[in-house]
């Protein structure tokens, strides 16, 4: 397999789309493993990113001097966002490829057959192609939960942290905070994680689990302040809202696009703004 003929490519993966349409799930996984294997073969450059044994996520190591980067981006904002918290000691290039992605839904594929090592490594490579992937950072944190590996679930979901600028993002980094305590035993944190979460994005998820803790407390959910639980997850070490870089960085990279005349672009960087903030102005 050539990754360079793109064209081929493109077909093989759109026969890969069609399986996996079928839900024939390991036949379109043993697909998507040959396409990934023929990348790693044949692409040997610098990654964005790494992992290390501690799952602590980092920059790519240059496996020679002034060697330049290749991130696989799904948006350009992704690039600035990798600049700022990584700050790269080379030139940052677009893989041309999607490589993440493909190792996103590779990933995907493993966690629906219940391989979860192969989900996790695969969600680490995806990582390493983009450390700034939110969707690979809490697959690979799903990863974890599913082989009862906690810490490193509250850890890779303490990373995906700062990369969470929608309402949506910040209600999942709340519920996976929930999810962690209740299973230490600290059932008062958890619902207010839980609580808190609905107050970005009211999902069933957090609603069943809070139903749950009322169940096994033998109580009704206490009516908790804002200010409250924010003293209550500022305690642990959770985060009370979103991190004004990430958000800040959006609202840059919507302004230039703007410049530059890129609309649509722009748009998505404005969207994601005003879906944390509601600020009429970006409206």
């Amino acid at each position: 397999m050539d990754i360079q003929n793109i064209e081929a490519l493109e077909k093989q993966f759109a026969d890969f789309e069609a399986v996996f349409s079928s839900e024939q799930s390991q036949k379109a996984a043993d697909m998507l493993e040959e396409l990934l294997q023929a990348v790693e073969e044949q692409l040997p450059v610098r990654r964005a990113g790494s992992v290390d044994s501690r799952i602590m996520i980092g920059i790519g190591e240059a496996k020679e001097p002034g060697a330049d980067i290749y991130l696989s981006m799904d948006h350009v904002m992704e690039y600035y966002i990798y600049a700022w918290y990584f700050k790269p000691d080379a030139d940052v290039q677009r893989t041309p490829l999607p490589i993440a992605g493909y190792y996103r839904t590779y990933a995907g594929l493993c966690m629906r057959l219940n391989r979860y090592h192969a989900a996790e490594d695969a969600y680490k490579k995806a990582i390493i192609w983009n450390p700034v992937d939110l969707d690979a950072i809490l697959g690979l944190a799903e990863a974890y939960k599913y082989l009862n590996m906690l810490e490193r679930y509250r850890l890779v979901t303490s990373q995906a942290y700062r990369y969470c600028c929608t309402r949506a993002t910040m209600a999942r980094y709340y519920r996976n905070m929930g999810y962690y305590h209740l299973a230490g035993y600290r059932p008062q944190l958890a619902r207010a994680c839980y609580v808190y979460s609905n107050i970005y994005y009211r999902t069933e998820n957090a609603e069943s689990e809070l139903k749950y803790i009322e169940e096994a407390l033998n109580e009704e959910t206490p009516e908790l302040t804002i200010p409250q639980m924010q003293e209550m997850l500022k305690k642990e070490g959770i985060e009370p809202g979103p991190d004004s870089d990430t958000i800040g960085i959006v609202y840059r990279v919507g302004e230039l696009l703007i410049k530059d005349k890129e609309y649509k672009l722009a748009r998505d960087c404005f969207s994601i703004v005003y879906d944390i903030t509601q600020e009429k102005a970006l409206e």
